[in-house]
């Protein structure tokens, strides 16, 4: 792995990082908002409603939780509660007819927790001004990253998103989905779909983002809150990159439930903590105030 000197980006500090930078290339989930914070709080509102009305083991609960967010490789597959066989067992296909408040309690946290970090939208807004172009590398499927930036406001000020494609939803699975799926499209931003099982740190996607929005490696900037996923992985593909230090939320408390119902392998799980508490993985600049930070890059100071 490559290891190279941390640098703590001061706002305040030069301008000059920024004179043949371009694009912006962004994690979305922990570097724009707090999705840790959004999971947990939601995740944990809905299955608080599904133990108390259901009364199933909440071992067993979990555990239905993490082999179906395996199954569909995200821990936010929007049919978790159809699907479950302890809720299947007791309720067959009337199982939405009964969870209501599950699914509620979900969407009123939901409609709580989700905001941007401070001063993103603006910051966005500047970069848009400068003629910056600002892109979206996320992980997370098509429905809930769709979701949230049309919700944040983000639709627009993003101009490319490159995402997983939604799931398929099994035919014999009620959905909970109010909408036909043109309710749940971009209006603005393009969005392109990243190769099936291909996922970060892969530097191959990258490149071929960049390459696809018609620039070159050292006119972007990439900008994530994981060393192992976004770090790393810029830093094979030969990109500058920007670790969001103020998104990390790997050593919170309610990571180790994020753990437990995980789509990530015990695998993946153990390679993560590995490189955590390793020092392999150095980032080569450090943002510790904010997204804003991010300015310096392209020219501000």
């Amino acid at each position: 792995m490559l290891a190279a000197t941390a640098v703590i980006i001061d706002i305040s500090g030069r301008s000059d990082l920024g004179l043949n930078k371009r694009l912006l290339i962004t994690d979305v989930d922990n570097t724009l908002f707090d999705w840790q914070e959004i999971w947990y709080r939601t995740f944990s509102a809905m299955v608080e409603q599904i133990l108390s009305i259901s009364g199933v083991d909440e071992e067993r609960l979990y555990a239905e939780c993490s082999a179906i967010h395996q199954k569909y490789g995200t821990s936010e597959y929007s049919q978790l509660i159809g699907e479950l066989p302890c809720l299947q067992e007791i309720y067959g296909e009337a199982v939405y007819n009964y969870m209501t408040p599950a699914v509620d309690a979900f969407r009123a946290a939901r409609n709580d927790a989700l905001k941007l970090y401070p001063r993103v939208l603006e910051t966005l807004q500047v970069l848009n001004a400068l003629g910056v172009v600002v892109a979206a590398f996320t992980e997370s499927k098509a429905f809930y990253t769709n979701y949230r930036f049309r919700k944040l406001g983000l639709d627009g000020p993003i101009s490319y998103i490159y995402s997983p494609d939604d799931h398929l939803i099994e035919p014999n699975v009620t959905s909970m989905r109010k909408y036909d799926r043109d309710h749940y499209e971009l209006k603005s931003a393009i969005h392109h779909f990243t190769p099936d099982g291909e996922t970060k740190p892969n530097p191959h996607i990258l490149n071929t983002i960049i390459k696809d929005l018609g620039f070159q490696n050292d006119e972007a900037v990439y900008l994530g809150d994981s060393l192992v996923k976004d770090v790393y992985m810029a830093q094979q593909a030969g990109v500058t990159d920007v670790y969001a230090a103020y998104g990390a939320g790997q050593r919170r408390p309610e990571y180790e439930l994020l753990r437990k119902v995980t789509h990530w392998t015990p695998e993946m799980v153990k390679r993560e903590r590995a490189a955590l508490e390793s020092d392999l993985i150095m980032p080569t600049h450090v943002l510790s105030a904010g997204f804003h930070e991010i300015l310096q890059f392209f020219g501000m100071s």
